[in-house]
C-alpha cells in the first residue's frame, strides 16, 4: 500500500472534520448546540423542575421540514429543548405545546412522536443505527434501549431523557445531533418540525454538532447536593 504524503493526510483530516459541520447560509455560523456541564445531573422524571435546566441553553424546533421554511408563532405547535451533561451521560429536556396530541393509534406513523439522532462517532449524517423514535407519552427504560432512559410528564407536554455516552467527554468534544417532532392530526402527518439553521439549504439528512462545554470550577471540598434526594422528601 502506498504511503500517504503529509499534505494528503492533512487534507483528509480536514475533510473529515468539515464533513460533520453544517453552516447557516445566512449568518455563516456553524450549526451547533453547546451542552453545558452541570454540577448535579437532572432527575429523568419528565418534569423540568431541576436546577440543571435553569442555565441550560434553550433552542426552538422552529423549522418546518415539509414546507422548508421557518415555523412562526402558532397555536398548533411550539417546541423547545435544552441539553446538559454530567460524567458520561447526556441529558435532554424537551417542552412541547401541541393543540392535538395523538397517542392512541396503533400505527407509529399515525402518532405524535419525537425523533432524535445521537451519533457518538460524529459522522454528520443520519442513520438508523443512532436514531431514536420516541412516541409521545411512552416511557423508555435504559436497559431496553442501549442506555437510553426516557420519561414523559405533564400529559405528554414535557419529556426528559438521558443517554449513555459510554465514556466521559472532554471539553469541546463533539457528537452529531438532530431532533425532530412529528405532529400528527386526524391520522395524517400535519407538520414535521426540527431544530435547524435559518436558511436550511443543507441536505435534510445532515446532522448538526453538539459540543460539550465545561465552565464549572469545583472546590476540592465541595459536595453537590443530590436534587433527587430533595424530591424524595415530598
Amino acid at each position: 500500500m502506498k504511503k500517504l504524503s503529509f499534505w494528503t493526510l492533512i487534507i483528509l483530516i480536514a475533510a473529515s472534520y468539515s464533513f460533520a459541520r453544517i453552516i447557516d447560509p445566512k449568518t455563516g455560523a456553524e450549526f451547533r448546540y453547546r451542552a453545558k456541564l452541570v454540577e448535579v445531573a437532572p432527575v429523568v422524571d419528565g418534569f423540568l423542575d431541576d436546577p440543571a435546566w435553569d442555565d441550560a441553553i434553550s433552542a426552538a424546533l422552529d423549522h418546518d421540514v415539509k414546507e422548508d421554511r421557518r415555523w412562526g408563532e402558532s397555536s398548533d405547535f411550539k417546541g423547545t429543548f435544552a441539553a446538559v451533561w454530567r460524567n458520561a451521560s447526556l441529558y435532554i429536556a424537551i417542552e412541547l405545546t401541541d393543540d392535538q396530541i395523538e397517542t392512541a393509534h396503533e400505527k407509529l406513523s399515525k402518532q405524535d412522536r419525537l425523533e432524535i439522532y445521537l451519533d457518538i462517532g460524529h459522522s454528520g449524517q443520519q442513520s438508523d443505527l443512532y436514531r431514536y423514535t420516541l412516541p409521545v407519552g411512552q416511557d423508555v427504560m435504559a436497559a431496553g434501549n442501549q442506555g437510553l432512559l426516557v420519561n414523559w410528564g405533564n400529559g405528554g407536554q414535557s419529556v426528559e431523557l438521558s443517554f449513555d455516552l459510554m465514556q466521559t467527554p472532554r471539553k469541546e468534544d463533539a457528537i452529531s445531533f438532530g431532533i425532530y417532532y412529528y405532529d400528527v392530526d386526524d391520522d395524517r402527518l400535519n407538520h414535521k418540525l426540527r431544530w435547524g439553521p435559518t436558511g436550511q439549504t443543507e441536505p435534510e439528512d445532515a446532522l448538526a454538532d453538539l459540543i460539550f462545554t465545561a465552565n464549572i470550577k469545583l472546590n476540592a471540598n465541595q459536595k453537590a447536593i443530590q436534587w433527587g434526594r430533595i424530591k424524595q422528601l415530598y
